[in-house]
C-alpha cells in the first residue's frame, strides 16, 4: 500500500482524500462531572476584590429555660465569623508559526484549520486542569496557586485525607481554635477495604443537616468505586440508575443524591503513570508548581478509591469565576514574537471554589 511519502506512480497521479469538516478524536482528556456540575449550577461572577468573604454562625447565643425573676445573662458573644479565599488562576498558551497559519494551513487544501484544533484543545486541557485541581489542596508546599479543594476543605485537622495529609486551617482560620475554625470541619472516612452499604449511609447521614436541600444531592466517585457500588447494591435495588438533567451525566439514584463518576477523583487510575488521566495530571502539577512537583499525590491508601458526598447547592458550594473577558475562560489574542514569526496567545481563567465543609464529606482507602 501506498503512502504518502513514497514517491510512486500512485502518488504522483493519485490526490490524498481528504474528509470535509473532519473532527479531531480526544484521546487524551476526561469528562469530569464535578467540574461540570459547579461551571454550570454553582457558579458566581466575580466582580473584583481581594479576597472571597463566605460568612457563617458558628455559635448559638445565651439563653435558655427559666424560671420567674431571673437575671437574664445579656452578654454579647459573637457569633458570626468569615472564612476568606483568594482568586486562582489557570492558563493555557498556544503557540503557533505564522508561516503554518497564514500560508500553508489555509484554504481547500487544509483539511482543519490548526488554529481551531488548538483552540479546542486549550479549552480541553484548562477544562480538564480546573477538574484535576478541585480535589487536591492550595495551602501545601508547592500547592498554593491551586484551588483551596476537596482534599484541604474536608478535613478536621487530625483524620489525614485521601492524600495523606491533614489540613490545620481553611479559609484563613484555624481549626484547633474558637473562634469558628473549628466549625469548618469534616471528619475523613477511611474504610482500608470493602465499601458496605451501612458505610455508604453513615457517611451519606454524617454530612445530612435536615431536610432534602440539607443533604447531599451529588456523589463523585472514582469509575472503580462507581463499579464496586454498582455491582453490590444496584442488584439489592438499593441503588436505580438515574440522570442528573442539570448536567446530562447519567448516574446512581442513592437517598436524595445522584452517583456519578470520574477519572480525575483521586484513585488507582490517577496515581498510575501509564495511564492518559495520569500524563494530563503530572502536566498540570508540573505547570503549577514550576517544576516542583512531577507526580500525582501517593494515596493514603494504596490502590484504592474515593468518594465524595457533596451538597452542590449554593451557598454550602459555590464556584466563583471573574466576569473579566479574558479571565473569564477569554482569549488573549495572538501575540507576535519579537526577532521571529512566532505568535502567541493564552487561554485564561480566574476562579474558585469554597464549601462549608460540615455540609460534603469524604470516603477513601475503598479497595472493593
Amino acid at each position: 500500500m501506498a503512502t504518502d511519502g513514497a514517491l510512486n506512480q500512485l502518488n504522483a497521479s493519485t490526490r490524498r482524500y481528504i474528509r470535509e469538516n473532519p473532527k479531531l478524536v480526544d484521546n487524551v482528556f476526561q469528562q469530569d462531572p464535578f467540574a461540570a456540575y459547579a461551571r454550570q449550577n454553582l457558579r458566581k461572577d466575580f466582580t473584583g476584590g481581594r479576597v472571597i468573604g463566605e460568612d457563617f454562625i458558628y455559635a448559638g447565643l445565651i439563653g435558655g429555660s427559666y424560671e420567674k425573676g431571673k437575671e437574664f445573662d445579656i452578654t454579647e458573644r459573637q457569633v458570626e465569623q468569615q472564612a476568606q479565599f483568594e482568586m486562582k488562576f489557570f492558563e493555557i498558551n498556544i503557540t503557533l508559526s505564522k508561516e503554518d497559519v497564514q500560508v500553508l494551513n489555509k484554504g481547500p487544501q487544509a483539511s482543519y484549520r490548526l488554529v481551531d484544533s488548538r483552540m479546542s484543545a486549550a479549552y480541553l486541557t484548562i477544562g480538564a486542569h480546573i477538574a484535576i485541581a478541585l480535589y487536591l489542596n492550595g495551602t501545601r508546599a508547592n500547592f498554593t496557586p491551586n484551588f483551596n479543594g476537596l482534599a484541604e476543605a474536608l478535613n478536621d485537622n487530625s483524620t489525614a485525607s485521601w492524600d495523606n495529609n491533614t489540613y490545620s486551617t481553611y479559609g484563613g482560620l484555624s481549626r484547633a481554635g474558637t473562634n469558628g475554625g473549628d466549625k469548618l470541619v469534616s471528619a475523613p472516612t477511611n474504610v482500608n477495604g470493602t465499601i458496605e452499604y451501612n458505610q455508604l449511609e453513615d457517611d451519606y447521614a454524617d454530612s445530612s443537616y435536615g431536610s432534602e436541600d440539607f443533604e447531599p444531592n451529588l456523589g463523585v466517585c472514582t469509575n472503580k468505586c462507581y463499579s464496586y457500588v454498582k455491582q453490590k447494591f444496584q442488584t439489592q435495588q438499593r441503588f436505580n440508575d438515574t440522570q442528573d438533567p442539570k448536567i446530562g451525566f447519567n448516574g446512581l439514584k442513592f437517598n436524595n443524591a445522584t452517583l456519578i463518576k470520574s477519572r480525575y477523583v483521586p484513585g488507582s487510575v490517577i496515581v498510575d503513570t501509564t495511564t492518559d488521566t495520569n500524563e494530563v495530571a503530572v502536566d498540570y502539577l508540573t505547570e503549577m508548581s514550576n517544576g516542583a512537583i512531577t507526580a500525582y499525590p501517593a494515596l493514603a491508601v494504596a490502590s484504592s478509591e474515593t468518594l465524595f458526598w457533596l451538597n452542590a447547592r449554593q451557598p454550602y458550594m459555590n464556584f466563583y469565576a471573574s466576569n473579566d473577558r479574558e479571565f473569564g475562560f477569554g482569549f488573549t489574542g495572538f501575540k507576535p514574537g519579537q526577532g521571529n514569526t512566532k505568535i502567541a496567545g493564552q487561554v485564561l481563567a480566574s476562579c474558585a471554589i469554597t464549601l462549608n465543609p460540615r455540609y460534603h464529606k469524604q470516603v477513601y482507602g475503598i479497595t472493593s
